[in-house]
């Protein structure tokens, strides 16, 4: 027992003789091994919140409901482009046949997308997304808004010439989200009112791009 002690007094001793001969080695090495520990652990809490960022967003898509488009969105460097540009857009005369001949659909909707530029008087967005919608988008995704309304029944009925702006789009074109309620806006060659500001969504890996949108009656866009 008194030798083990000896030998572990010695080797603490020389440990210690060594730290102080070797001042700055030893630092630097303490230094380098706690900045790799602090890199693991930031990597890690990125990772994390990203994890946690996309179920979030996959999520608000909806865990009951299917979307039908022409594009895969699979990934891949195989993926046959020209193929998928040249299927047809769908129609919304055929929503409307799935909306009939379905039993199970609590409801559908459907949607126009299309990307254009959108201006007031002298200010310019060149790149906008703008969207068709139908009254059922607001039962499947969900719209709030910072400031005005959504679309009236007769206003989708009568494809009215007016619109909901992004809250990015607002701010660009306006300066605030309050001053947008009530302006018009030229998308397409033609004008549109603004009745709706949608709340502020920040960055998104998939869905929406609600901030920097445009929503119109379908019947408007048709």
């Amino acid at each position: 027992m008194a030798k083990t002690l000896n030998i572990l007094s010695n080797s603490l001793k020389l440990t210690l003789q060594e730290l102080r001969v070797n001042k700055l080695r030893t630092g630097l090495s303490l230094t380098g091994v706690a900045f790799g520990i602090f890199c693991i652990i930031g990597v890690l809490a990125a990772v994390n919140s990203l994890e946690r960022n996309i179920q979030t967003e996959v999520k608000s898509l909806g865990n009951n409901t299917i979307y039908i488009d022409k594009w895969d969105y699979s990934g891949g460097p195989d993926q046959p482009f020209w193929k998928f540009q040249a299927r047809p857009v769908m129609k919304f005369e055929e929503a409307d046949m799935i909306r009939q001949r379905s039993i199970l659909l609590d409801d559908i909707s459907f949607l126009l997308q299309t990307r254009s530029g959108i201006s007031h008087k002298d200010d310019l967005i060149p790149s906008a997304s703008v969207y068709g919608i139908i009254e059922s988008q607001m039962a499947i995704q969900p719209l709030k808004f910072e400031n005005g309304r959504f679309f009236s029944q007769s206003e989708f009925s009568n494809g009215s010439n007016i619109c909901l702006i992004g809250f990015t789009n607002a701010e660009n074109l306006f300066g605030s989200t309050a001053r947008a309620l009530g302006k018009q806006i030229d998308v397409k060659g033609k004008k549109v009112t603004i009745v709706g500001v949608i709340k502020k969504e920040g960055s998104n890996f998939i869905g929406w791009d609600y901030d920097n949108c445009i929503m119109l009656p379908y019947k408007f866009c048709k």
